[in-house]
């Protein structure tokens, strides 16, 4: 079995993150830590790189210590967050994705969207979501 947490290393991530290296423990599962590369914007931003890649080596530690197999992984796709999260989940046969939910007002939600929502809706496999 393969669980996927979507991380870009905000709170809410990090709490995703501890409820997906639970149920990979619990179920003997092979935990994939994805950051996607449309978290820098998309301009390429060294400084963010560095902070994501660094936040993920911490993440690859974490889950080592508790003995939970992981696979670090940051998006080269140049794709929205939502789209890079399910096809990343496509392509590696993930059996479920644990994604943050952060609140939005009515009207952010109108004007930008979700990402959660698009992924929850797309994704080839449960998703389970947190707040």
């Amino acid at each position: 079995m393969k669980i996927m947490v979507a991380y870009d290393g905000s709170e809410i991530a990090q709490r995703a993150l501890m409820i997906a290296q639970k149920r990979a423990k619990s179920m003997q599962a092979e935990l994939h830590i994805f950051t996607s590369a449309a978290n820098t914007n998309g301009k390429g931003d060294d400084a963010q790189n560095a902070k994501l890649q660094e936040a993920q080596r911490d993440c690859e530690m974490l889950c080592k210590a508790a003995n939970v197999v992981c696979k670090v992984e940051m998006s080269k796709f140049n794709l929205a967050v939502a789209e890079d999260i399910v096809r990343y989940a496509r392509e590696n046969q993930i059996d479920e994705i644990v994604i943050g939910l952060r609140r939005r007002s009515q009207l952010g939600k109108l004007l930008f969207g979700s990402t959660s929502r698009q992924v929850i809706l797309d994704a080839p496999c449960p998703v389970l979501s947190v707040k």
